[in-house]
C-alpha cells in the first residue's frame, strides 16, 4: 500500500429531532485520503451496508477491504471497487457464525471475528477460512467481539461476559478469566502481555492462565479500540484518548486538537491513525499531527458556498 494512504468509513448524518434511521438506510462513504498524492480525496458511495468496518493487508493487491455486520464485503482496488460475495456462515456454521464484530491484521493477513466464537482469515477474493476447528458455539453471552495475536499461532479472542479463548496454531482452549464483565477490546502488547478492555473502562492484563485487574473503570463507555504503539497501549472511545504504560492507565495529555479526533485507532507501516466524529490525527512515532478537522472542513465548504452565490 502506498505511503500516506488512509481510508475512513463515514456515515450520513441525520436530524436529531427525528427518530434515528436504520443504519442500512443511511448513505455510507468510504473515503480515501492520500497525503502527498496528486488527488488527495476520493469517495466511494455505498448503500445497504450496516456497521461497515475497513481494513487492509499487505499480502493483497486490494487497497482496502470493507466488511459490514452481516458479512457483506466491498473491496477498493487501484482501479475502482467491487462488491464481493458475503462471508459464508450463519446458523451456527462457519467461518462466520454470527455478526461480524472486528477486522484486524495479523502477520499481514486480514482476519475477522464475530458472534458464536468465530474467527476467520481472508485468503483472497471471495475466500475466507475459519481458524482451526472453531470452539463450541456456546450459550449465553459469548465472544468473539475482538481479538489480537502475537503471531498466527498465538491468537487471543474474547467477548461477551468474560469469555476468553486462545488459539495455539492447532486448537482453541478456553482460558480462566477472573471476571464476568462485558469484554469489548483485546490487544497483544509488545511487552508480552495481553490487555483486555471491559465495561466502563476496566482493564485486565495477563496471558494464558494468569490475569490481573490493573484498572478500575469509571467511564460511561468501554474502550472500543486498544493498540500497542511505541512503548505503550493507546485506548480510545468516542469521549477521549487514554494511555497504558507499565500497567498504569491514564488520560492522554495530548492537546485538544488531537484528542478531539478520538473514536477508533489503527496501527500500520510505522504510524498510528486516530479518527472519530470530529476529525483524524496521525502519530509518526515522534509527534502528532492533525490530518483534518470536520469543523474546519465544514467552515471551508460554507465559505466556498457563500463565495459562489
Amino acid at each position: 500500500m502506498p505511503k500516506g494512504l488512509y481510508f475512513f468509513v463515514c456515515l450520513q448524518d441525520w436530524d436529531d429531532s427525528t427518530p434515528r434511521p436504520f443504519e442500512e438506510d443511511l448513505n455510507v462513504r468510504l473515503i480515501k485520503l492520500h497525503v502527498g498524492g496528486g488527488k488527495p480525496w476520493l469517495t466511494s458511495k455505498l448503500t445497504g451496508f450496516s456497521g461497515l468496518m475497513c481494513g487492509g493487508y499487505i499480502t493483497s493487491s486490494s487497497l482496502c477491504i470493507c466488511v459490514d455486520r452481516i458479512g457483506q464485503v466491498f473491496t477498493k482496488n487501484i482501479e475502482g471497487g467491487e462488491i464481493e460475495q458475503d462471508i459464508a456462515g450463519g446458523g451456527g456454521e462457519g467461518p462466520m457464525r454470527g455478526g461480524v464484530r472486528r477486522l484486524k491484521q495479523i502477520n499481514g493477513w486480514l482476519y475477522a471475528s464475530g458472534g458464536g466464537r468465530s474467527l476467520c482469515k481472508r485468503l483472497g477474493r471471495n475466500d475466507w477460512e475459519e481458524i482451526g476447528v472453531l470452539p463450541p458455539e456456546g450459550k449465553g453471552e459469548v465472544g468473539f467481539d475482538d481479538f489480537d495475536g502475537f503471531s498466527e499461532a498465538d491468537i487471543y479472542a474474547a467477548g461477551g461476559q468474560g469469555d476468553v479463548w486462545h488459539y495455539d496454531g492447532s486448537a482453541w482452549r478456553q482460558l480462566p478469566f477472573p471476571s464476568k464483565m462485558w469484554i469489548e477490546s483485546v490487544c497483544c502488547g509488545a511487552d508480552g502481555h495481553v490487555y483486555i478492555g471491559a465495561q466502563n473502562g476496566h482493564v485486565f492484563r495477563g496471558r494464558g492462565n494468569r490475569w490481573e485487574h490493573i484498572h478500575e473503570g469509571d467511564l460511561s463507555l468501554p474502550f472500543k479500540d486498544m493498540v500497542w504503539f511505541g512503548d505503550r497501549i493507546y485506548a480510545t472511545n468516542d469521549y477521549g484518548l487514554w494511555e497504558i504504560k507499565d500497567g498504569i492507565v491514564g488520560c492522554s495529555s495530548e492537546p485538544a486538537d488531537i484528542t478531539i479526533c478520538s473514536g477508533n485507532l489503527s496501527v500500520g507501516d510505522g504510524v498510528m491513525l486516530l479518527a472519530g466524529h470530529y476529525g483524524a490525527a496521525l502519530h509518526d512515532g515522534n509527534s502528532w499531527v492533525q490530518l483534518f478537522s470536520i469543523a474546519k472542513l465544514e467552515n471551508q465548504a460554507n465559505l466556498a458556498s457563500g463565495a459562489s452565490e
